[in-house]
C-alpha cells in the first residue's frame, strides 16, 4: 500500500508538473484488507476471546468507540460500499 500511495502521489506530480507536496496529496485513512485480531464474542451464551480472521474487510466501529482514532469520534470509522 505504501508502494501504491507513492507512486500515485508521483504521477499526480507528474501530470500537473508539481511535486506532491505542492498539491497538498496527504493519505486520508489507510487500513489493510487481511487481518486477525483477538476479539471477544458471544459463543454459546458465553463471552470467549477469538481469533477472527477477515479476509478482504475489516471491522469498522462506531462513534465514540474507545478503540477509534480522534478524527473519528464523532462520525465513526469511514466505510466504503460500492
Amino acid at each position: 500500500r505504501s508502494s501504491m500511495t507513492f507512486l500515485v502521489r508521483q504521477a499526480f506530480a507528474k501530470v500537473f508538473q508539481s511535486t506532491p507536496d505542492d498539491l497538498d496529496m496527504h493519505l486520508i485513512y489507510d487500513v489493510s484488507h487481511n487481518i486477525a485480531k483477538v476479539e471477544e464474542h458471544m459463543v454459546d451464551g458465553k463471552i470467549k476471546k477469538l481469533l477472527v480472521h477477515r479476509k478482504g474487510s475489516t471491522r469498522a466501529f462506531p462513534p465514540h468507540h474507545p478503540l477509534i482514532p480522534v478524527d473519528y469520534q464523532f462520525t465513526g470509522q469511514p466505510v466504503l460500499i460500492g
